[in-house]
């Protein structure tokens, strides 16, 4: 068995409804997947959009699972739940319906620990225009979103990561307080 988390996102309204409308029904979707093993899920958080506090607030859901999918094959089914639930890729990190953003599988560093360091080192200007043509785990970008690492931390604060050497905990203690300003729990 894998174990997993995932965290949801959403800014956009969708046929299903609100935002949080929307990752409620993917969540309860995901939550009766015999695939999948739920075993919890973090706070609801809204914050401010990451490049555009113009655009609508994100909320976000942490979900902690265990299954026998590999990453790979866990990709294609929250690729899958994303188009359903209303996902239209029309620019890197742009606004969506729904995001599902696999943090993390147990200690796992794909593809490799070379290319994760490289994704990991990439300056932020290069991040926004190149995509991943594989998975990167854990998320290269992980120890630097409080979106991430709440409800990280909500659901396993002693993870540590396995190239930064950090705790959960420790990562999200090291953010600017600016940073740690612009969330909070989402009540839903």
């Amino acid at each position: 068995m894998n174990n997993y988390i995932v965290v949801l996102g959403s800014n956009l309204p969708s046929e299903f409804g609100t935002s949080a409308d929307t990752l409620k029904k993917c969540v309860d979707e995901m939550r009766s997947m015999e695939s999948l093993n739920y075993l919890s899920e973090s706070n609801w958080y809204i914050s401010s959009s990451l490049l555009d506090a113009t655009e609508p607030r994100y909320i976000n859901i942490g979900i902690r699972f265990s299954t026998n999918l590999r990453p790979s094959e866990l990709l294609k089914l929250s690729s899958s739940l994303e188009n359903k639930y209303g996902r239209k890729r029309q620019k890197r990190w742009g606004s969506r319906t729904c995001d599902i953003d696999i943090l993390l599988c147990d200690q796992m560093i794909l593809p490799s620990k070379e290319s994760f360091e490289k994704w990991l080192k990439l300056d932020c200007s290069e991040q926004v225009k190149l995509i991943p043509n594989e998975l990167i785990l854990p998320h290269p970008r992980l120890q630097e979103r409080t979106f991430f690492l709440n409800p990280l931390n909500d659901l396993q604060p002693d993870w540590i990561h396995p190239f930064l050497k950090m705790k959960a905990k420790e990562m999200l203690d090291s953010l600017p307080p600016n940073e740690l300003e612009n969330i909070r729990i989402f009540n839903t």
